[in-house]
């Protein structure tokens, strides 16, 4: 239930906008758990109105500084995604729609055009829970986080296993390896993004999934990369059963052993809205149905039935 107008605090909380991050994390220790940092702050209101989370005293706005709205690519071939970039600027950006087109796509899925104009791409990631986690999980994405002095960096599903960090820590990048795009119509590469929610459109995720498939040409899985998240689940890769599909044919007996796994392995979280047979059964099925799909874009489809 929202909070009423008449139970919002009379002072309101002071802003503060620092043009670096080690001024953020100065002002953060400055006021500690009376502060929060904040960027498009869309995540955070929802909790402030519902009474989720206390409103602070203090709000440190990353918007002002210019390295964490920056999108760049090393000489390796990998993006980095500055956290405070807004999903709609990562949309319209060329170089993301060529080389990361499964971030742009699930980009487009989350919220309404307005709230994309706002929300930021670290903001998602940093719920532990966003929709774009298991497309960045997916693309084998890092996070880079900073102190204020030093940085560290860790492969996003090290950084969601892990204990919460320390709040006197902002994250600086999320940084992506990617490849000149592929072409998706040659029958060894398939990707997939699906959201399932309540409603069509602009509605919160009940279950999302991410794949990547490359096929040899005798039908073997060269490559496979599986997530699947939604609600209030912490999205993670089935690690185990990417390994035993590798060399694996991508038949209809290995379609029964990944949707046997991923309804097994998903660690759903019920709601009001959905339980956790049912967010386990749907995650198996849109996963499985993607990659049925890659097998028939194979060839395998037309294989006789056993």
């Amino acid at each position: 239930m929202s909070v009423p107008l008449h139970q919002l605090p009379e002072q309101q909380p002071s802003v503060w906008q620092p043009t670096s991050v080690e001024e953020a994390m100065h002002l953060k220790h400055k006021w500690g758990d009376d502060s929060v940092l904040i960027s498009g702050g869309t995540w955070l209101r929802t909790r402030w109105e519902n009474g989720v989370s206390p409103l602070p005293q203090h709000l440190i706005s990353l918007g002002r500084i210019p390295a964490l709205s920056r999108l760049t690519m090393n000489a390796g071939g990998q993006v980095h995604i500055g956290p405070a970039l807004c999903l709609a600027d990562l949309m319209g950006n060329e170089l993301m729609r060529q080389r990361c087109s499964l971030l742009v796509q699930a980009c487009s899925e989350i919220a309404a055009p307005s709230v994309r104009n706002l929300a930021s791409i670290g903001g998602n990631v940093v719920t532990r829970t966003g929709d774009l986690i298991p497309v960045l999980l997916v693309m084998d994405a890092q996070v880079v986080c900073s102190d204020g002095q030093n940085e560290r960096v860790l492969a996003l599903n090290e950084w969601l296993e892990s204990p919460i960090s320390t709040p006197y820590e902002v994250m600086t990048a999320i940084v992506v390896p990617t490849a000149e795009q592929v072409d998706l119509d040659e029958d060894s590469n398939y990707e997939f993004y699906l959201k399932v929610g309540r409603r069509e459109a602009f509605t919160p995720s009940v279950v999302t999934v991410a794949g990547r498939l490359t096929l040899r040409a005798d039908g073997k899985i060269e490559a496979i990369a599986l997530a699947a998240g939604g609600g209030s689940a912490v999205p993670a890769r089935f690690k185990d059963l990417e390994a035993a599909a590798i060399g694996q044919p991508l038949s209809k007996g290995l379609l029964q052993f990944l949707h046997k796994g991923v309804s097994a392995g998903f660690d759903a979280v019920a709601d009001d809205y959905a339980g956790v047979s049912y967010r386990k059964q749907t995650a198996a099925n849109l996963i499985v149905s993607e990659c049925y799909r890659a097998w028939r874009k194979g060839g395998g489809a037309d294989a006789p039935r056993s």
